[in-house]
């Protein structure tokens, strides 16, 4: 079993190998995302990305995890790095 149940459940259902053919940008999985999972989810999964960035992994590391937990997305492909993205993902998950 995953230490990251909800990302894994995220990353796998919303970021699998199609994603770019039903949403326009990653952005837009995101927003799709937030609509779609209840506010505990949304929560779950806000938690499960503090824990895995307090880890200090570094970029690479990032790269390999998101991969094992389903993500077909890669944001250096956008200019971005993982560790910025994943900030990023983490702050767009917070309640309103």
């Amino acid at each position: 079993m995953s230490d990251y149940p909800a990302l894994e459940n995220f990353f796998a259902a919303y970021f699998h190998q199609d994603w770019a053919a039903e949403h326009a940008t990653a952005d837009a999985v995101i927003d799709y995302y937030r609509g779609a999972e209840s506010a505990d989810q949304l929560a779950a999964a806000r938690e499960e990305l503090d824990r895995l960035l307090a880890q200090g992994y570094d970029e690479h590391a990032l790269a390999q995890l998101a991969r094992r937990l389903g993500s077909e997305y890669d944001p250096t492909r956008d200019g971005r790095s993982w560790q910025d993205w994943l900030d990023s993902l983490r702050r767009r998950l917070a309640p309103p």
